[in-house]
């Protein structure tokens, strides 16, 4: 897959998760500068989704286009990331 594709995908990904988020009615509690894309902003809403429990494990790992191995290692950087940071549902 060419680098236009990959971005159209992470594009379309985030559309995706952002609209999941909404559909919760929790879009409020999201940085206003996360709500334009960037692959980092891509992480930042699907951590958060995932964690408020509107998506599974599975599909972040599908949203971020991450192979099954890479996906531990998100995980515990994840947890280690809100324990120092706080999360956007506190």
């Amino acid at each position: 897959m060419d680098t236009a594709n990959i971005d159209a995908k992470l594009r379309t990904n985030f559309e995706a998760v952002k609209q999941i988020i909404a559909d919760h009615e929790m879009l409020d509690r999201v940085p206003a500068e996360y709500l334009d894309f960037s692959p980092q902003h891509l992480e930042g809403l699907v951590k958060y989704a995932y964690f408020a429990g509107f998506i599974q494990l599975g599909e972040a790992r599908q949203f971020l286009g991450l192979p099954k191995e890479a996906l531990k290692p998100k995980l515990r950087q994840w947890y280690e990331e809100i324990r120092e940071q706080g999360c956007w549902l506190c």
